[in-house]
């Protein structure tokens, strides 16, 4: 029955199939692993007598009453119905579902989860309802009810109804999992796990089966990395001899010295390259800690080598800001390019794009930086040597393989950099294929940055201390989450936030808007006027928010602050963080609940990215709590950050699975399974 078609289940019809379709579920195996997006709990079942207004609450009882009747101004159909237990009576109403009135009849015996308002005497407010069997058991109310995303018609009921006669097919479900991987860390099989992922009936049984998902998951996402070590260690690279003079040289070149942290970096990157086997290392660094002049330094040694370097930038203002930071390094050590999708003007200069690509073909170019335009089918590289991406995650695993394809009987040293800071054991977890460098320290002279968390409406006070700085010649940024007005937030759009300024607050100064919908000459026209001062104020989206290089930026104000991760706010933070200058950030919530209070007040007690990472862990919690459900991360439908131990049991198995069977032909299952993840990523 697995692989029947959903169409096969009581009460999905070719209409309704559709939508199905559409959330990526055709077979009745593809719904058993669309699990719940999260939990309502209406566990606490109570007398009518005592229930409080606010809580959610479930109460069973007979229907003593009920009508449909439109709202004294006929703007709305209410349902209303009367609730009688032993202890009491209570209403509860619905808001256009005039449906209800003819499913529930007087007598009928019910069970109805939702919560208690006093506006109007007590009143359950549009909830959750069914008919209570002679069992007593319920699928909607009166337990940990699953919430499902859904499509066009379908109802959470029909969802939960259409998981529920499905449910028994979960028995010929085939455990993947190696028996003794099974039985070391006394896991639950899939036939087990995946019905109480559904519809759980207590706590300890669901963290069981959330258990053997994240594992099951983690184990798979591990013989990835696995399988990436081996194979690159089996590699061949260019060798790239350490030149102590040449390294030397470079370090005298710099305006500044590098720190202990920097220095370990550029050495440990230097005899990997030295081995005859791909380099392949992360450098991770704060933001402001120094990971560009890392970088440079390595491109420095291939250029003195013969090699080339291609430097794979996330946008099109950090390429040419990085192409032009390079240039000014190198002087005439190492000749550098520039190629995006959109134009090849560095330093005023516009270069055709055919000269840079026969430049390329002949050798003449030492360092090629750009964007996606580098992944093109027509950009050859024929000496390349070595790949930089900076901030890899928001690049495909296929766009980096591009790059990294074997040329002449060499894979290219692959060096990856992130200011996303991540624990240092965690890191050796996750990019179990990859040596870590980390950059812990700030380079000398970087000025402080004071964060202020203001109340909502505090922003005049603000934008009036930012025009005082301004006042003194300085610049500023102005940070708004979205592009166009949105009903769902109080955060004002870029567009309508410049114009707000231009005529209040900030008047006297010159403002330029800034975001991703923009034409790329558009955007490289306001961040260069921005950088030689004739803008005040940048007001953007994020998409300043790596690497953008102002110096004379010394204030940020962060609008709809609370829509923000901290690591998020942690880089928009460091723009201003690129001088000795001191600095401020505002962060400006459109709300400020508990949670967001406690989050955006760890942002003013700490400046180190580190730190804050941790302490996201903690505030986010494990991932496996009840009603919540957590991002995790990027790749993972189960796992979490903070699954620490399950991804050292996950990076266990897999080494252990494939020093014994290397092309997994004794785990057909396990094999199978792999290949669906991997296509599932890629896709």
């Amino acid at each position: 029955m697995l692989d029947h078609l959903i169409t096969a289940l009581p009460g999905i019809g070719p209409k309704l199939s559709q939508a199905y379709r559409h959330l990526g579920i055709e077979t009745v195996k593809d719904l058993l692993f669309a699990f719940p997006l999260r939990y309502e709990d209406y566990r606490q079942v109570k007398g009518i007598a005592d229930v409080e207004p606010g809580s959610a609450t479930t109460v069973q009882g007979t229907i003593t009453g009920i009508r449909s009747r439109r709202s004294p101004r006929k703007r709305m159909m209410l349902t209303e119905a009367t609730v009688e237990d032993a202890t009491g009576t209570i209403n509860a109403v619905w808001f256009h579902q005039p449906y209800i009135a003819k499913a529930l009849k007087v007598g009928d015996k019910v069970s109805l989860s939702g919560k208690i308002d006093d506006g109007y005497g007590l009143t359950l407010m549009n909830p959750q309802f069914e008919k209570l069997s002679v069992s007593g058991k319920t699928m909607h109310t009166g337990r940990l009810v699953p919430v499902y995303s859904t499509a066009g018609k379908m109802a959470q009921k029909g969802r939960r109804s259409a998981v529920q006669h499905a449910l028994p097919a979960a028995r010929d479900l085939q455990e993947w999992l190696p028996d003794w991987v099974m039985d070391a860390y006394d896991l639950l099989s899939l036939a087990d796990a995946v019905p109480v992922l559904h519809f759980p009936e207590e706590q300890q049984r669901w963290e069981q089966a959330m258990r053997r998902m994240k594992l099951g998951e983690l184990v798979l996402h591990q013989i990835g990395h696995v399988r990436a070590k081996i194979e690159i260690e089996s590699a061949s690279a260019r060798t790239v001899p350490f030149g102590e003079e040449r390294i030397r040289s470079f370090v005298d070149l710099l305006p500044f010295a590098l720190t202990s942290a920097q220095k370990k970096a550029v050495y440990a990157a230097l005899q990997d390259m030295e081995r005859g086997i791909p380099m392949h290392r992360l450098l991770e660094g704060d933001v402001g800690a120094g990971k560009t002049v890392v970088a440079a330094a390595v491109a420095d040694h291939v250029a003195a080598a013969g090699g080339q370097t291609a430097y794979l930038a996330p946008t099109e203002i950090l390429a040419v800001q990085q192409a032009t930071s390079f240039l000014e390094t190198f002087g005439d050590r190492a000749s550098v390019a520039l190629l995006t999708s959109a134009y090849q003007e560095l330093n005023g200069v516009t270069v055709p794009r055919k000269e840079v690509l026969d430049a390329l073909i002949d050798g003449r170019i030492d360092v090629l930086i750009g964007t996606h335009a580098l992944l093109t089918g027509d950009v050859q590289v024929p000496d390349l040597t070595l790949v930089i991406v900076d901030e890899q995650h928001r690049f495909g695993v296929e766009q980096r393989k591009k790059l990294l394809l074997p040329r002449n009987g060499n894979t290219p040293h692959f060096l990856s950099m992130t200011a996303t800071p991540i624990p240092r054991t965690l890191a050796m977890a996750l990019y179990g294929d990859m040596r870590i460098s980390v950059l812990d320290e700030l380079p000398p002279g970087r000025g402080e940055v004071e964060t202020v968390l203001l109340r909502p409406g505090q922003d005049k006070q603000a934008y009036g201390l930012m025009a005082q700085t301004l006042r003194q010649g300085q610049q500023a940024y102005v940070v708004c989450p979205f592009i166009e007005e949105s009903e769902s937030s109080d955060a004002e759009s870029v567009t309508t936030l410049v114009q707000t300024l231009q005529k209040g607050a900030l008047k006297e100064f010159t403002l330029a808007a800034l975001h991703g919908k923009m034409k790329s000459s558009e955007k490289d026209e306001v961040m260069e006027r921005f950088r030689r001062g004739e803008v005040d104020v940048l007001v953007s989206t994020t998409v300043i928010e790596v690497g953008v290089n102002v110096p004379n930026a010394t204030t940020i104000f962060i609008e709809g602050a609370e829509r923000f991760g901290l690591a998020q706010l942690h880089q928009l933070r460091g723009r201003v963080r690129r001088s000795s200058q001191k600095a401020t950030c505002f962060l400006h919530p459109t709300t400020l609940s508990g949670t967001t209070k406690e989050r955006l007040q760890a942002m003013v007690d700490h400046d180190n990215g580190f730190t804050l990472a941790e302490i996201d862990l903690k505030l986010r919690g494990p991932g496996d709590k009840f009603g919540t459900r957590q991002s995790g991360l990027p790749e993972f439908e189960f796992a979490s950050l903070s699954d620490h131990a399950l991804i050292a049991q996950a990076r266990e198995v897999a080494e252990k699975i494939l020093e014994q069977d290397p092309d997994l032909v004794a785990h057909e299952l396990l094999r199978d399974e792999l290949n669906r993840f991997v296509e599932k990523m890629r896709g």
